[in-house]
């Protein structure tokens, strides 16, 4: 394939992310499927230009608004292709006489104008006349929120957000299958790899891989999971013959981890208001060989009569930002907004006081998201525990990471910011933004 059909490509992709609802991973993997003629250093190109653009929007956006230029793809195009891509960077004539031949056969770069291309204004990306949060591809409000709750430490954080995320997959012990055996599946298919630095049952991949063409994972034997997922799940310290409700199961990953660690024994009881998601999770838990986790549909504003005291662990995976996973998605920064924040919060507050009533007494409370925002995690749990503390005892995290984690891999507790509640920052552990606490009920 020619470079001029290559960016037309890059365009057609945006084109069609603008005028979608869908996650921007789903819309380039439903456009290779559909042209399966694209070969894989056709793809290659179309894809890294593809998520340049997504990573540097607001920095693209900034310079064609301080050149005049019209906000459209095609502009967009052009800007990476001058600044982001490792074949044309900063080359003009290169570039000019790409363009040239792209506009000679398709509409989308015909008429325009490249005589910006040689404008003094159009010499650094990084701008010292632009905002701070257009510099660190964030909203303005997310940024201060970041700087207030990690003064030391925002700037690593908010530049982690922006990096290709790792790949992490998990092996599944359900299909008698060690991690060691998995290992050296992986090296027999010449995929490097080596093992999560904390998760007993992670192997980090060196760089992506379509590790779902592979029996490996159409059999089961493995999982793509995020190592900090595989964390605070194994945290939560499931045992075979508990009784565990997790609420906001969604597509069932981490109900996968825990029917492992359960040894498929006990029950699991994943709560979820949306149809499609559980319908995906038991896809995938069949294909794990899981057989202890039901599946619930709930309302959105279902009710815990019936289920109060009931579980030994009600394990509350909330709907959040995000935002720690935006490494892996970073388009989801577009549709969000400070107005979405506040909802969040207030739905993560009351799942956490409908979990609490779910726990027996003697068993424990799980609370997690996927971010490092301090309205989402150690300020939700501080409002518990003024409400709470005669009913709940908040569990040590370096004990139970003893317990856990420890016992399974020697990895040693890490972090240094409190007992209780614990922190994964994305830039300082290489793993995704994560927060989990955990509770145990007293009576």
């Amino acid at each position: 394939m020619r470079d001029q059909e290559r960016i037309i490509k890059v365009q057609e992709l945006l084109d069609t992310f603008d005028n979608s609802q869908k996650v921007a991973s789903k819309i380039v993997n439903s456009y290779f499927r559909s042209n399966k003629f694209i070969g894989s250093k056709d793809r290659k190109f179309i894809s890294k230009s593809f998520w340049n653009i997504l990573r540097n929007r607001y920095k693209i956006k900034w310079h064609l608004e301080n050149l005049n230029l019209k906000n459209i793809n095609s502009y967009q195009v052009i800007l990476e292709l001058f600044f982001l891509n490792e074949d044309y960077k900063n080359n003009i004539i290169k570039i000019k006489n790409l363009l040239i031949l792209s506009s000679q056969t398709n509409q989308y770069f015909n008429g325009i104008s490249l005589d910006f291309l040689d404008s003094e204004l159009f010499k650094n990306f990084n701008h010292p006349n632009m905002p701070d949060h257009v510099h660190y591809e964030l909203q303005e409000f997310l940024l201060n929120s970041i700087q207030v709750s990690f003064p030391d430490q925002w700037l690593d954080i908010v530049l982690s957000i922006n990096k290709e995320a790792f790949f992490d997959i998990r092996v599944n012990r359900i299909k008698k299958m060690s991690r060691d055996q998995l290992s050296m599946k992986l090296r027999s298919l010449e995929i490097d790899h080596e093992y999560s630095h904390y998760s007993p049952l992670g192997i980090r991949l060196k760089k992506r891989y379509p590790i779902e063409g592979h029996d490996i994972y159409k059999n089961g034997h493995l999982e793509i999971q995020g190592e900090a997922s595989q964390i605070a799940t194994i945290l939560t310290d499931p045992k075979p013959g508990m009784q565990i409700a997790e609420i906001c199961s969604g597509a069932g990953g981490k109900s996968l981890i825990l029917a492992d660690l359960m040894e498929n024994k006990g029950r699991v009881v994943s709560f979820d208001i949306n149809k499609k998601r559980l319908e995906n999770a038991g896809i995938r838990l069949k294909r794990a060989g899981v057989h202890n986790v039901e599946r619930r549909l709930v309302e959105k504003e279902w009710s815990v009569k019936g289920l109060e005291k009931k579980f030994d662990l009600v394990f509350i995976d909330a709907p959040c930002s995000g935002i720690g996973k935006w490494s892996r998605s970073p388009d989801s920064k577009f549709s969000f907004s400070k107005k979405k924040l506040e909802e969040l919060v207030t739905i993560q507050y009351d799942l956490l006081l409908k979990g609490s009533l779910m726990v027996k007494p003697g068993g424990k409370l799980a609370y997690m998201v996927c971010s490092f925002l301090y309205e989402e995690g150690l300020n939700q749990i501080e409002k518990f525990k003024k409400k709470n503390n005669l009913d709940f005892s908040e569990i040590n995290m370096v004990n139970m990471w003893n317990d856990t984690i420890y016992l399974m891999n020697k990895a040693p507790y890490p972090f240094n910011r409190g007992e209780n509640s614990l922190l994964l920052n994305p830039a300082r552990y290489k793993t995704d933004g994560f927060f989990i606490s955990m509770f145990q009920r007293k009576r």
